[in-house]
C-alpha cells in the first residue's frame, strides 16, 4: 500500500515542494544532495510505494529509505533515489499530490532532465513548463525560460496533469538539458540556480563543488568495484 510515514512534525504550508525522481543525468540525486546540505533540510517523513520491492540506500554503513520528504524554512523536497515502474506511477503520484495539497504547499515543482545530444561545451539550458497562464506569468516575472515545443513523458507530465485536474495552479516543472548516460552536474546546477532565483535562497558555488565531488567519488568507487568484480570473474573463467 502507498503511504507516507511522518517521522517528525511536517510543516510545509505556504512553501514550495520540489519533487525529485531518479532519472536522466542523475540530476535528481545531485540536486537533492545539494539542497539537503545547503538548506540544512530536516528529514521528516518516509514514503512507501507498493510499486517497489524492499530496497534501501546504504550511506556510511547506515541504511536509508530511498523515498523521503525533507523540509526547511524556504522549501520542501521529495527525493526518490530509485526508479519506479511507470505502470505503477500514477497511484503513487496521486497520493503525493493529494498530500502536498492537503498540507497547503505554495508550489509543486517536479524537476528533471531533458535528454539531448552531448554538448562538448557543457552549456546546458534550463526550461520551465506548466499547464496554466498564472504560472507562465510567474515564471516570466522571474526571467525563467519557457520550453516552446517538444515531447515529454513520465513523472513530470503526470504530476502536471494531476495538479491541473485538481485545480491546483501552482505547479510548474524545471528541466535542464543533459546527457542521460552520465552524471550531469552542470545541468543540475542550472535548475538549482533557477530555484534560488524563484524562491529566494543563496547558491554557494563552493558548497556545490564540494557536494558534487563527494557524489563523483561515490560513482568512481562503485565503478571500481564493478570493474574489479568483472576482472575477477574473467580471470576465473580462464584458469
Amino acid at each position: 500500500m502507498d503511504r507516507i510515514n511522518e517521522l517528525k512534525k511536517v510543516n510545509i504550508k505556504n512553501i514550495p515542494v520540489i519533487q525529485s525522481f531518479s532519472g536522466s543525468g542523475a540530476i535528481g540525486t545531485i540536486l537533492s544532495t545539494f539542497l539537503i546540505n545547503a538548506l540544512k533540510m530536516e528529514h521528516v517523513a518516509v514514503i512507501h510505494s507498493r510499486s517497489i520491492p524492499p530496497v534501501a540506500i546504504i550511506k556510511d554503513g547506515i541504511i536509508e529509505h530511498p523515498i523521503r520528504l525533507f523540509q526547511s524554512e524556504k522549501l520542501a523536497l521529495m527525493s526518490c533515489e530509485i526508479p519506479i515502474s511507470y505502470s505503477n506511477t500514477q497511484p503513487f503520484l496521486k497520493m503525493l499530490i493529494d498530500y502536498y495539497i492537503k498540507q497547503g504547499v505554495s508550489h509543486i515543482v517536479p524537476v528533471g532532465g531533458l535528454p539531448v545530444i552531448k554538448d562538448p561545451t557543457n552549456n546546458s539550458r534550463c526550461f520551465a513548463i506548466t499547464t496554466n497562464q498564472e504560472m507562465l506569468t510567474f515564471l516570466d516575472q522571474h526571467d525563467v525560460k519557457i520550453l516552446d515545443e517538444g515531447i515529454l513523458y513520465g513523472t513530470v507530465v503526470e504530476t502536471l496533469e494531476l495538479c491541473d485536474a485538481r485545480g491546483f495552479n501552482g505547479c510548474f516543472s524545471l528541466l535542464a538539458e543533459c546527457d542521460p548516460g552520465v552524471a550531469s552536474y552542470f545541468a543540475a546546477k542550472q535548475i538549482i540556480l533557477e530555484l534560488a532565483k524563484l524562491f529566494d535562497f543563496e547558491f554557494d558555488e563552493d558548497q556545490f563543488n564540494e557536494v558534487t565531488s563527494t557524489i563523483q567519488r561515490r560513482i568512481d568507487e562503485s565503478a571500481r568495484i564493478v570493474r574489479e568484480e568483472s576482472f575477477d570473474k574473467t580471470r576465473e573463467s580462464h584458469l
